[in-house]
């Protein structure tokens, strides 16, 4: 048989391969350990077998080159080894591998990135905190420099508030704030932050330039020798209106902005929200003022009259205490007359047998008809404007004269303007000033002057005071400190006959009014004396007021707590006259005190539930113009306590934080400490 070429060649390179491992020394391994080199590769070392275009092995071996150094001008066989073509599994696992490495490699580059912003954000934001608080810190003290008229000093404020504002401006209002605000959760505090700086932004941009364009006129009011003088007022007027409608606006934009989650921005708003609303109340009051000023003072040279009433805080009412006094002021030119006050007996020697005015069936039930017939009951309702109607219309029927306005005042407002204006001298020699008059007109006179006295002496007190503080105010700036702040504390009321000026004042808490816009949430926390006594000098009153939650009909709800205690002691009661004490009704001892207690709910809003300290409930649950109320009567001994809370509701979808009206406090003696 002819010998097969292939089985020679084989024998050969076997030979040669045996030769060549015996030389090296090495054994040669069995095909089990690598398998067939016959032209199939193994699985797994396919990386040796990889040819190049050129037909070069994945050895390095050319094509060319000599197999053995010894076979001279013989070229050496080449093995080539061919890939074996892989499963589509395989190129698919290839491929995913490829790719989570790639998606591995993007997420690094954004998480990166995202850190990076997250650090810049994280700085821009304590940064614009700082300049918030800077700026608040700087404003503090802009309603003191308003009402005192310092232009210099309220330059300087605005400067430096201006500058802390825009420099929180341009951190919030890059791209990234802006794409903050759209992420979840957070987003609500970036979008609260954004909105509290732009509204400062527009303050410091468009209402302080006007404001203190205005302000030198209210620098130059000045009250000598009985004359009010106000130049200027009249074109400071237009400038104090553009200033406060932007910050009317900027405060309803702030209140409107959501609920920040986390805690240094809820505390950073809510102390924007303060600066904001004092700032808006103290600019639109001055607004206000400007406006009506020059014509309730006849500055114009016309002639007006105004009805003074003189509150007793020792026996309460809803906007006071008991009208004891009344006397008229005639205001011609700027200059202030007053003229002889008379006692409320004299107003209504006897009852008048209907009412002057027309009553509501709801007056008629909460303050019975004696409202509009006797002289010291018009102020049972807490709604001033209806008690200046009814008073003036009581004094026009008893004298004949129709009034332009009612003032009411107590001795609380006379003590504060008397500390800047000096002690006044009385008839008898007795001195009343800034520390001692309301002591002396609300406790003391009732041990020093007998029953036949009193009336005369409290009119003689409050018409020399009243003319003292208009003839002695030299320092005009603490005068209009003193004014403001008894107004705020509501120891002096007005009504205007006129019913433009009146829309103006009742948008001030000079008006007294009840509140009865949803948008405008009041609280009423009300009281009036059922003892027939002068006891109420030892009824101390404690109201307070907290956020509670939002209720699932989306109002907000708050907790209102009142607390009246009976100051008097055993001690007191057996040295008191009994004129203070009271004509002892049925079913009250001496030293006891009777109070009626009034609750009113916010407009649209609603009483939820309450809590007495004995266990009982309100007297009566009822609507007086529009507004939800509990009535509520109780009886004190001395050393006792009553208590009352209450959870109350504004309407739903308001943001406006309720503000808690209540019966003047005879601030150092009855509010609660």
């Amino acid at each position: 048989m002819a010998e097969n070429p292939s089985d020679n060649t084989n024998d050969e390179m076997t030979g040669r391969v045996s030769a060549d491992a015996a030389s090296s020394g090495s054994a040669l391994p069995g095909n089990d350990a690598f398998g067939d080199f016959s032209g199939t590769p193994v699985e797994g070392f396919d990386f040796m077998t990889a040819e190049d275009d050129g037909g070069a092995s994945g050895d390095g071996v050319g094509a060319g080159e000599s197999g053995g150094a010894g076979d001279a001008g013989e070229a050496a066989p080449v093995s080539r080894r061919h890939r074996r073509r892989m499963s589509p599994q395989h190129i698919r696992r290839i491929k995913r591998r490829r790719r989570r490495k790639r998606i591995l490699i993007g997420l690094g580059v954004l998480l990166l990135i995202l850190v990076a912003l997250s650090a810049w954000f994280g700085v821009s934001a304590m940064k614009t905190k700082n300049e918030l608080q800077q700026a608040v810190a700087s404003a503090s003290g802009m309603q003191e420099t308003l009402l005192g008229g310092d232009s210099a000093k309220l330059n300087a404020q605005v400067s430096e508030f201006s500058g802390h504002v825009n420099n929180a401006y341009r951190q919030t209002s890059s791209v990234l704030w802006a794409v903050a605000a759209r992420v979840p959760y957070i987003g609500d505090d970036i979008t609260a932050v954004r909105t509290a700086v732009t509204a400062m932004e527009n303050i410091s941009s468009q209402g302080l330039p006007a404001l203190t364009n205005a302000i030198g006129a209210l620098g130059d009011v000045t009250v000598q020798n009985g004359t009010v003088s106000m130049p200027g007022m009249t074109q400071a007027a237009e400038g104090l209106k553009q200033a406060d409608t932007v910050i009317d606006h900027a405060n309803q934009s702030v209140v409107a902005a959501p609920t920040p989650h986390i805690q240094q921005i809820a505390e950073a708003m809510s102390k924007a929200k303060e600066y904001l609303a004092t700032v808006d109340t103290t600019v639109h009051n001055a607004s206000v003022f400007a406006q009506i000023a020059p014509s309730m003072f006849s500055t114009d040279g016309q002639s007006r009259t105004y009805l003074i009433l003189a509150q007793t805080n020792s026996e309460i009412r809803p906007s006071g205490g008991l009208p004891g006094s009344w006397g008229t002021m005639t205001v011609t030119g700027g200059k202030v007359e007053m003229h002889e006050f008379v006692a409320d007996t004299d107003v209504t020697p006897t009852w008048f047998d209907q009412p002057v005015i027309d009553l509501t069936a709801e007056e008629r039930s909460l303050f019975t008809d004696k409202l509009g017939r006797v002289a010291q009951d018009v102020n049972f309702t807490p709604d001033f404007p209806r008690t200046g109607q009814i008073a003036s219309a009581m004094w026009k029927t008893r004298f004949g004269t129709q009034v332009d306005g009612v003032i009411a005042i107590d001795p609380v407002f006379l003590q504060n303007m008397l500390a800047v204006t000096g002690g006044v001298t009385l008839s008898d020699g007795t001195v009343i000033d800034g520390t001692n008059t309301a002591k002396f007109l609300l406790s003391d006179v009732y041990a020093q002057k007998s029953e036949d006295e009193q009336d005369a002496f409290f009119s003689e007190a409050a018409s020399l005071a009243f003319q003292h503080i208009m003839d002695k105010a030299d320092d005009p700036k603490a005068f209009l400190k003193a004014a403001v702040a008894s107004i705020e504390q509501g120891h002096i009321l007005m009504w205007s006959a006129n019913a433009d000026e009146q829309k103006l004042l009742e948008e001030t808490v000079i008006s007294g009014r009840l509140a009865t816009e949803a948008s405008d949430p009041q609280v009423g926390v009300y009281f009036s004396d059922i003892t027939q006594s002068k006891m109420d000098w030892y009824l101390k009153r404690e109201v307070t007021s907290e956020f509670d939650k939002v209720a699932a009909n989306g109002a907000n709800q708050y907790t209102v707590h009142i607390k009246l205690t009976n100051m008097m002691t055993a001690d007191q009661v057996a040295s008191t006259p009994q004129y203070v004490l009271g004509s002892q009704l049925e079913g009250i001892a001496n030293g006891q005190i009777k109070t009626a207690a009034f609750v009113y709910a916010p407009a649209g809003g609603r009483l939820v539930d309450w809590t007495m300290s004995d266990g009982s409930q309100f007297d009566g649950i009822t609507v007086h113009d529009g507004l939800t109320l509990g009535v509520k009567t109780f009886l004190l001994s001395p050393g006792e306590s009553y208590e009352i809370t209450v959870h109350v509701q504004s309407a739903p979808g308001v943001q406006a934080p309720i503000i808690v009206r209540q019966t003047p406090q005879i601030e150092g003696r009855t509010e609660g400490k």
